[in-house]
């Protein structure tokens, strides 16, 4: 199975939701861009690793030194050191509205399941892991790259929770587009049903 190289491009804001971003993941050449929803909490880690916080030269020092010892970095350090383990994190299908993915050791070919935005942050932790795509699973879900001043974000359907799913429902109900809402119905159908 083919591969295709990704790069991390950065986390943004979910307009709708308050505890939930999308992780915007690119192939090299920038072309086309997968999303991935993430939680507040990685929103942070990643944010805090791109030096989106905030604070004076202080602070920042202070971040900079926890970011020594926090677990993504700890572990890519102790595997470099002590492994001849050759990992890749590799996003290998989606799911019930979640990308899955796996930590591969390419000598072996030993896999692991692992949540691609905690993957993807061990990558960001470590240059030397990098993070790929099956290519049939990119050809498939991935949209055109819009560049990060882009406004909203393109997202297949299948790559989104079932509240998040409801709510947008309920939205273009509201706001009367109704081949947007046919096409919800159905993906929520598709996933045997729905609450509202």
């Amino acid at each position: 199975m083919s591969r295709i190289p990704l790069k991390i491009q950065g986390v943004t804001d979910i307009s709708a939701t308050r505890n939930a971003s999308l992780l915007i993941i690119t192939d090299k050449e920038e072309q086309r861009q997968l999303t991935v929803v993430c939680d507040e909490i990685m929103r942070h880690e990643f944010g805090i690793r791109r030096g989106k916080y905030i604070g004076d030269k202080a602070e920042k020092a202070k971040v900079a030194e926890i970011l020594r010892t926090t677990l993504p970095e700890t572990l890519a350090a102790i595997i470099k050191y002590m492994t001849d383990l050759q990992l890749a994190v590799i996003i290998v299908n989606v799911f019930d509205g979640q990308y899955r993915a796996v930590i591969e050791d390419s000598n072996t070919g030993t896999a692991f399941p692992i949540r691609v935005s905690d993957g993807a942050l061990l990558c960001y932790a470590d240059p030397h892991i990098p993070l790929y795509i099956e290519e049939s699973l990119w050809i498939r879900q991935s949209v055109p790259y819009l560049g990060h001043d882009a406004r909203g974000v393109a997202m297949p359907l299948n790559t989104l929770s079932m509240e998040m799913l409801e709510q947008a429902l309920q939205k273009s109900i509201e706001e009367e587009k109704y081949e947007l809402a046919k096409q919800l119905k159905e993906e929520m159908d598709r996933r045997g049903g729905y609450a509202l």
